[in-house]
């Protein structure tokens, strides 16, 4: 196996192997989710690939067990950044940020397939992380300022940056720059109310992602509030709704739907009949919804 040696300022550490895979972290980081990450990655992908598991920007949380929230940052071998590349946010649901849910079905099993795309994967931990004291407590309760979650994208496109002077030999290449990058965003049932909280501060709309994929996650008003918030403005991004024929999602996301006399030329809403469930939406989002398309 080739080691890969990182000195990322004082950022990366601790680089850990699983199978043909490379895991550096931070040092604080909260070692369970090290152990997870690297036994999800050995368990549910057998292609090559490099992960960074960070302390999030704005992450500190009182609640979390560790002080600090996390964003953990996947990218397959095969991925090449000088090229366009599509980077997947995947704001995760309640009880989230665990193996067999959010490391496993969510995210690796249904990503892994499509290796030949040239994509990457940032997966922040939320507030209602299982390893929070709120794991269904505090939705929307992150980036709440103009600006905030725009701090947090510029950190995930800094490990690219990173990665891809590593990659190059350790020296930082004069104008370097990584290809243009096509951002999607998935939002699994409590992780709507993130997408819900960027779309009423604009960051958003100042991210300009291609599509947004509402995985059985419109709870309350939380599409009308991104929606009066930028995204009525936003006519470039394809809006994706996901729901089960029933319970509050469908509910919200019907409701929102009519109160249009004509539905935009960018929303769909695709009504799910049994026998798909929240939980079976959420781990077939990715092929449901073609977000690597």
């Amino acid at each position: 196996m080739k080691k890969v040696m990182m000195l990322l300022l004082v950022l990366l550490s601790s680089p850990t192997h699983a199978q043909n895979s490379n895991i550096h972290h931070d040092t604080g980081v909260y070692k369970p989710i090290i152990v997870q990450w690297t036994n999800s990655i050995s368990k549910s992908s057998n292609i090559s690939s490099t992960s960074y598991i960070v302390k999030k920007s704005g992450g500190k949380d009182k609640l979390h067990k560790a002080g600090h929230r996390h964003l953990i940052v996947w990218i397959p071998e095969a991925t090449d950044l000088h090229k366009p590349i599509t980077l997947v946010l995947w704001f995760h649901g309640h009880w989230g940020y665990v193996p067999h849910r959010t490391f496993e079905d969510r995210t690796i099993n249904q990503l892994a397939s499509l290796s030949n795309k040239n994509f990457v994967l940032a997966l922040p931990e939320m507030p209602w992380s299982i390893h929070t004291t709120t794991p269904t407590k505090r939705n929307s309760q992150l980036w709440m300022r103009p600006g905030d979650f725009m701090k947090f994208v510029s950190q995930v496109e800094n490990i690219l940056l990173n990665h891809q002077t590593h990659r190059v030999g350790n020296v930082t290449e004069t104008g370097k720059r990584l290809g243009k990058i096509d951002y999607r965003i998935v939002g699994h049932s409590a992780g709507g109310s993130t997408i819900k909280r960027l779309g009423i501060t604009g960051d958003l709309c100042k991210l300009n992602p291609s599509m947004i994929v509402w995985s059985d996650s419109s709870y309350g008003h939380w599409l009308d509030n991104s929606w009066d918030g930028c995204l009525k403005n936003n006519t470039n991004t394809v809006i994706k709704i996901f729901v089960r024929k029933w319970g509050p999602p469908w509910e919200n996301a019907v409701r929102f739907m009519s109160e249009f006399q004509e539905a935009p030329s960018n929303v769909e809403l695709h009504v799910m009949s049994k026998p798909w469930t929240h939980k079976s939406i959420g781990n077939n989002i990715v092929k449901l919804s073609g977000v690597l398309e």
